[in-house]
């Protein structure tokens, strides 16, 4: 069985399909900031891009504080791909997601059981800016 291959893990304030299937993300970032901690920030998204696989497949993103291993957000779900050399994007647009706390939290994606990659979201409190 071929191992998947993650081609990116983006951080969006939105990502969009367009009629064609193309996919919009706009206002990429790498961290979030707040005044004050628990927070809820506006509508953001997520997009993965996955390749090297066929078939039905699981998927699992988990978001979690790094320091304290709390999960912050679970998402799992099940794609198909219909062959080796096609790219398999996952996009979400999420609401609601509660911060409890200022810190490095990772977005890890798992394929099948498998840890295939992760990637760090920042969340600073607003005045502690790291430049």
């Amino acid at each position: 069985m071929a191992e998947p291959v993650l081609l990116s893990i983006l951080f969006a304030d939105r990502v969009i399909t367009e009629n064609n299937n193309k996919k919009g993300i706009i206002g990429t970032f790498d961290r979030f900031m707040s005044p004050s901690f628990p927070v809820i920030f506006p509508p953001w998204g997520i997009y993965v891009a996955i390749t090297n696989l066929i078939g039905k497949h699981q998927f699992v993103l988990t978001l979690t504080v790094i320091d304290t291993d709390q999960v912050v957000l679970p998402i799992e779900g099940e794609f198909e791909s219909a062959g080796i050399d096609g790219v398999v994007e996952l996009t979400l647009n999420l609401n609601g997601v509660s911060f409890p706390e200022a810190g490095r939290y990772n977005l890890s994606v798992h394929v099948d059981g498998e840890l295939i990659g992760s990637r760090v979201l920042k969340v600073d409190l607003l005045n502690q800016i790291d430049v």
